[in-house]
């Protein structure tokens, strides 16, 4: 849930995966462009981060890992870091 709120703007839907399981956590529609993305959501670990390897499937379907940090309350989505819920002080802007 915490992804979502981070990846949620005014362009953007944003869908999730219902199954709970799968290559695919949440997928976003930029409005305007119609560009997808598509992510998969992990929980981080408390002390430090450990990038996890991408399965066969989420390297042909290009899928972004979303690192969640609960602890440190941080976020790493791809080379970017960020604090949770910054976007809501930054007028609701994407980092990406």
């Amino acid at each position: 849930m915490i992804a979502i709120l981070e990846l949620l703007d005014d362009n953007h839907l944003v869908f999730t995966n219902i199954n709970g399981v799968g290559p695919i956590d949440i997928i976003t529609v930029n409005k305007d462009s119609g560009e997808i993305e598509l992510y998969d959501a992990k929980s981080d670990r408390e002390t430090r981060h450990k990038q996890r390897p991408l399965k066969d499937i989420q390297k042909k379907l290009k899928v972004k890992q979303f690192y969640i940090n609960l602890k440190k309350r941080t976020y790493i989505l791809g080379n970017k870091r960020g604090k949770i819920f910054s976007n809501e002080l930054t007028n609701n802007k994407r980092a990406d």
